[in-house]
């Protein structure tokens, strides 16, 4: 697939690409892609598997415990925890559920017997128990679970699903006729009121929402949905508002969140098999191309954090938004390559400050303009398309302030870029 050039302001003055621009340039034409918002990238959900030989003391006194009936509740790890039966499909017998901590524990394999070792446990955490928490204290989190109900624990692969939350953008109305996927599992729901996700199933009721699923649960599956209309029907906006709220890519005392728009969600959303996979040698390093250690073979979840930015940009490969054959959707480029994933604190964004050329820095903008009509050239702008361009580049004021300073109204302006067009194409570097 041929991928835009991206450029911004500063990148012009010094006639180079910006991997991190937002002016994008292809011979499709040009796109300035400002207005899209990355509130939010963070790994949305846990599912971390051990095997191990039960305790069966402990496993008897939860057992009890759940034969008292409905709501019934133990004391274990610090917490208190209803005690339930495992849904069917997720192959455990026993669960324990704390939402207000955002963790569920299913254990006693329904295959294996409990006095067998086997994968006889598997932890789930909510986005809002990992966002209080750096990846290294899940970690510990987990493994100290692991050790108190059985012996011989060993790490069996772990499941994330990595969110990416937006605003200025949304899936377009022929999103379906330009999605590209090998998927053969595919769910478009019009009208979804809410929705959620467990054990890799989707529930739906319907209302005044939109909601795109590829793939299984058991494999890489992709989901894009209306994220703040979910939040909403879950009564979970407070808490992913103040989130989306730190979003901050110039000011940081200014919040890019919207609260009168929508955000939507990019979801990808890893299986435990999928990550073993690539950890047999597939390269998830996105600036040196390192193959991953082929002996962890991602069994722990922190494991996999090194990698996630890999692990998003490829799996925005397989799940491809086009905008013509053989050219990928400028603001699919943007969402794949932007969005980093890094071990950090919670509430950390990633930042980028923009400095563009104003009154007084008249060098720098016949910088941008000289060198943005070389690009128009290369890439075959015709004259229009470059005028267009001009104005949508995210300097057009300081343009224009330039040359109408220099007693060039439109028409010569028009003109102007005519003759360096040509001029370009014939004897410049366009050529």
């Amino acid at each position: 697939m041929k991928r835009w050039e991206r450029y911004s302001i500063e990148s012009l003055i010094e006639d180079r690409e910006d991997p991190r621009g937002r002016l994008f340039l292809s011979p499709k034409g040009q796109q300035q892609l400002g207005h899209i918002k990355l509130l939010h990238t963070g790994v949305d959900t846990v599912r971390q598997l051990y095997a191990g030989k039960p305790c069966i003391h402990l496993f008897d006194r939860i057992i009890e415990t759940y034969r008292e009936g409905r709501g019934a509740t133990i004391d274990l790890f610090g917490t208190t925890w209803i005690v339930g039966a495992g849904n069917t499909n997720s192959g455990f017998r026993y669960r324990l559920q704390n939402n207000e901590l955002g963790v569920i524990v299913l254990f006693y394999a329904r295959h294996t017997k409990a006095e067998d070792v086997g994968t006889h446990l598997k932890i789930e955490l909510s986005p809002h128990f990992i966002h209080e928490r750096s990846t290294a204290d899940i970690q510990t989190y987990l493994d100290s679970i692991a050790k108190e109900l059985m012996a011989y624990v060993e790490p069996m692969g772990c499941a994330v699903h990595l969110a990416l939350d937006i605003q200025g953008w949304k899936p377009p109305k022929d999103f379906m006729d330009r999605f590209v996927t090998r998927s053969k599992k595919v769910t478009k729901i019009d009208g979804i009121y809410d929705f959620s996700f467990n054990h890799g199933t989707i529930a739906t009721t319907y209302g005044n929402a939109e909601t795109f699923m590829f793939g299984t649960a058991s494999a890489l599956q992709c989901c894009i949905y209306n994220k703040t209309k979910e939040a909403h029907a879950r009564d979970k906006i407070h808490f992913w508002e103040s989130i989306w709220n730190t979003a901050s890519s110039d000011d940081p005392t200014v919040s890019d969140y919207d609260p009168d728009r929508d955000v939507w969600r990019i979801e990808m959303r890893f299986h435990q098999s999928v990550l073993r996979e690539f950890a047999q040698g597939v390269p998830c390093n996105v600036d040196t191309g390192e193959c991953l250690d082929m002996e962890h073979g991602f069994k722990r979840f922190i494991d996999t954090v090194p990698h996630l930015t890999g692990l998003w940009r490829t799996a925005m490969v397989k799940y491809r938004l086009d905008h013509s054959r053989n050219l990928i959707d400028s603001a699919w480029q943007l969402l794949q390559e932007d969005a980093r994933f890094y071990d950090h604190e919670p509430h950390f964004l990633y930042k980028r400050a923009r400095k563009a050329p104003g009154l007084g820095n008249e060098k720098n903008v016949a910088l941008v303009v000289g060198n943005l009509i070389s690009l128009y050239a290369r890439q075959g702008f015709t004259t229009q398309q470059a005028m267009n361009g001009l104005t949508r580049c995210g300097a057009w004021d300081d343009i224009a302030n330039y040359y109408r300073r220099r007693g060039i109204d439109a028409d010569q302006l028009r003109l102007l870029i005519s003759q360096r067009l040509v001029e370009r194409r014939l004897l410049g570097k366009a050529a």
